[in-house]
């Protein structure tokens, strides 16, 4: 009896993996038509912290790309405000791009910002975006499909909002890890908001002040 439980576990597990993996290769799959880069003709760009090195580069390199080719002509670096850690990723990454680009008067930062959520609800009032007709989102395809979907729910009448990819690690590793941390993400959004406000404090610091 012992035996026969213990089969209908592992069996029931390998379903669960099974789905998981699909589930994890639908998803990437789907978010590659996320990318609108083609499309983009002019607006400001809007490039989202990441505290993985090499993500975070990819994302400054397809900001200063998108600078390059006149299809924004400004980026402010949103979010990575990490008070328990006393960094300000944005403002890091900002750094890096004009060092980078050389293109200092063109690049900001928003620096109270330490999640998806609190730097789309800033950007309306952010000095570099106020005159924005268009807004490219340049983060990763998994996160600018939540992005996108964020953006809209917390704003009323803003820019219109276009995705920009950037390269992603094709590690079959990396890209499970990172749906689901999108799948982590998103159960944090659909929170309460105090309940949210909790996980981020608990995650990331307080912001200034509290």
């Amino acid at each position: 009896l012992l035996r026969s439980g213990m089969k209908k576990l592992r069996f029931l597990l390998v379903r669960l993996l099974v789905a998981d993996i699909l589930a994890t290769l639908v998803f990437f799959g789907l978010t590659r038509f996320v990318d609108q880069t083609g499309k983009i003709t002019h607006g400001a760009g809007v490039v989202f912290y990441s505290d993985a090195a090499r993500e975070a580069d990819a994302r400054i390199d397809k900001g200063i790309a998108l600078l390059e080719a006149g299809k924004v002509d400004r980026l402010v670096m949103v979010g990575g405000h990490r008070p328990q850690e006393g960094i300000v990723g944005s403002q890091d990454m900002a750094l890096t791009a004009i060092r980078r680009s050389g293109y200092g008067a063109r690049i900001t930062a928003d620096v109270s910002s330490r999640d998806t959520i609190s730097g789309l609800q800033t950007l309306a009032s952010q000095p570099g975006l106020t005159d924005a007709e268009q807004l490219v989102f340049v983060s990763n395809c998994m996160h600018l499909l939540r992005a996108k979907i964020i953006y809209h729910s917390v704003t009323h009448g803003g820019p219109k909002a276009r995705t920009a990819c950037a390269k992603a690690s094709l590690n079959p590793v990396d890209i499970w890890k990172r749906a689901h941390y999108e799948m982590g993400a998103w159960i944090v959004y659909v929170l309460p908001e105090s309940w949210r406000d909790a996980v981020l404090d608990r995650l990331r610091g307080k912001p200034s002040g509290e």
